[in-house]
């Protein structure tokens, strides 16, 4: 027997940010899409005035990866974090 999961969330604010996933219409993202919702998601539960700098490392397995899992490619994560320090930041103004 095999499950398929499309996102799941561990850690400290993991109900929330499991929450903020389950709003996403996954199905109708591309990978790529999906991968600046997620950073964006992870950002918005950052603290840093409490919490550790986060190191974000997204992986995936979609046709881009040849349906194989490997890290997402470093420009597009390093596009993907900027995005989503530039919404955190739009959402602490």
């Amino acid at each position: 027997m095999s499950y398929g999961h499309y996102a799941a969330a561990v850690g400290k604010n993991k109900n929330a940010a499991k929450s903020a996933l389950e709003k996403l219409d996954l199905n109708a993202l591309s990978a790529r899409e999906a991968v600046f919702e997620v950073a964006k998601i992870l950002y918005s539960q950052h603290d840093p005035a409490k919490d550790k700098p986060i190191e974000l490392d997204l992986s995936w397995v979609c046709d881009e990866s040849g349906k194989k899992h490997e890290l997402v490619p470093t420009a597009l994560k390093a596009e993907a974090e900027a995005a989503a320090r530039a919404a955190r930041e739009a959402m602490d103004e």
